[in-house]
């Protein structure tokens, strides 16, 4: 049984760090069992069987919600709506997987001992926030996981470990029963091996949740559909506006993949990325940081000793900003959109790399702040600017590690996301096998 196989292989990695908690292996596969009855009876069940794992800030009926912080303990009555959602189709819990503590970080080792670590190298980070649930799926102990996605948690771990990141439109999928870190830019990606894999996920938890305030409307209406493959005008940056931070071998990949786009008969556009860069820097160095002290104000309060030092060091200056600063910050994302908006015009999405370069675990621990920062590089700038991401693996680097490519396009586009990266998915698989 395919459960069964689940919940043994991820408790052979529960000392790994990918975990948190563990749904009873027994009450898993009993389950599974009933699921199958059901389904034996005429049931439609389109996720039957299919093991998954959460992010310990999203609530389970019955489990403790740690956000990785040991002082933090909240024991929700209620499943979140995407976890409801999945199970009413058949997908089976396994577990919660770790993060960096309060979904604040990129890297994956801002979390208590033992460290996650990088399923191609453990060498590496794993990438963060949300590194147990891509971990979790490069391991092949879930199917799929489901994790949450401020400033790029739902890319640069798929990016760091091989797999597929789907960040949806704000919105698109409900947040309710997600312990918020900044709700304004808050949503939940998927994390698959596969994007048809990571869609059809997505098409069983995104719609409309009255219940929610910041659900779309319209979240029933969003084309999630494949379209007939085109010749698309795709914006990248400036080729003199490019990081890489000396990682030569991730340079040398993302012009490689660029290279695949272009013999699919895309026009690639070099535009201005400065824009981008400030809209990033919304999300940590502005007065939007203050939302992060919302959900976790008891903790932060009254247990400051529980909390990671750069977790800490990421989070404490939203206690100095005012209301008129964080008025300020509203207005500077709205003048964001607009330029963005300005600046993708004649072009139909924009393909940037998902992470610039990886650093060993070693690395990250000896500068947590500046490199944590890096690995935002290309992926802080979506959610202020309100457009939809899907990251895919591409070419792999001669240290055995692979490249990432992510497409992003206007919210509610997620469909033309969706079939550029099916079709760059489709065309580096051609070429490497």
């Amino acid at each position: 049984m395919i459960v069964a196989e689940a919940c043994r292989r991820a408790q052979t990695c529960a000392a790994d760090g990918v975990f948190t908690s563990f749904v009873p292996p027994q009450q898993a596969v009993e389950r599974a069992r009933q699921l199958q009855a059901r389904a034996d009876a005429g049931e439609t069940l389109p996720l039957l069987g299919l093991p998954f794992s959460v992010k310990d800030s999203i609530h389970v009926a019955g489990m403790i919600t740690t956000s990785n912080c040991p002082a933090l303990q909240l024991k929700p009555e209620q499943s979140a709506f995407a976890v409801t959602r999945l199970e009413d189709a058949g997908a089976v819990l396994i577990g919660k997987n770790t993060l960096d503590q309060f979904a604040t970080g990129l890297n994956g080792t801002r979390s208590p001992d033992p460290l996650c670590r990088n399923a191609i190298d453990p060498a590496y980070i794993p990438g963060g926030s949300s590194s147990g649930s891509a971990v979790a799926v490069a391991r092949s102990v879930v199917a799929f996981s489901l994790g949450t996605d401020t400033g790029g948690s739902g890319r640069v771990p798929a990016a760091c470990n091989g797999i597929v990141g789907l960040k949806p439109t704000i919105g698109l999928v409900s947040s309710r029963g997600l312990l918020y870190n900044n709700r304004a830019f808050d949503c939940i990606p998927v994390f698959a091996r596969l994007s048809d894999e990571a869609y059809e996920i997505l098409e069983h938890i995104a719609g409309f949740d009255v219940q929610d305030p910041l659900s779309r409307t319209d979240a029933d209406e969003i084309d999630l559909r494949l379209r007939l493959p085109e010749r698309l005008t795709l914006a990248i940056p400036r080729s003199e506006q490019l990081k890489f931070f000396g990682d030569d071998e991730a340079r040398r990949t993302y012009e490689s993949n660029l290279a695949t786009l272009e013999s699919l008969g895309h026009r690639l556009k070099p535009v201005d990325f400065t824009v981008f860069e400030e809209a990033g820097r919304l999300v940590f160095q502005s007065a939007m940081v203050a939302e992060r002290l919302i959900d976790y104000a008891d903790v932060v309060q009254n247990n400051p000793e529980a909390i990671h030092p750069a977790v800490w060091a990421s989070i404490e200056p939203g206690f100095k900003y005012t209301a008129r600063d964080a008025l300020t910050a509203i207005y500077a994302m709205k003048v964001a959109q607009r330029q963005a908006s300005l600046v993708l015009q004649g072009c139909d999405a924009m393909v940037v790399p998902t992470v610039p370069t990886i650093f060993t675990i070693e690395q990250m621990l000896s500068d947590p702040m500046a490199l944590n920062t890096a690995m935002g590089t290309y992926t802080y700038f979506v959610n202020p600017l309100d457009m939809c991401a899907v990251a895919i693996p591409g070419r792999a680097r001669s240290d055995g590690l692979r490249s990432s490519l992510c497409f992003v396009s206007r919210a509610g586009e997620d469909g033309l996301v969706r079939t550029l990266g099916r079709s760059f998915e489709g065309a580096v698989g051609s070429k490497s096998g």
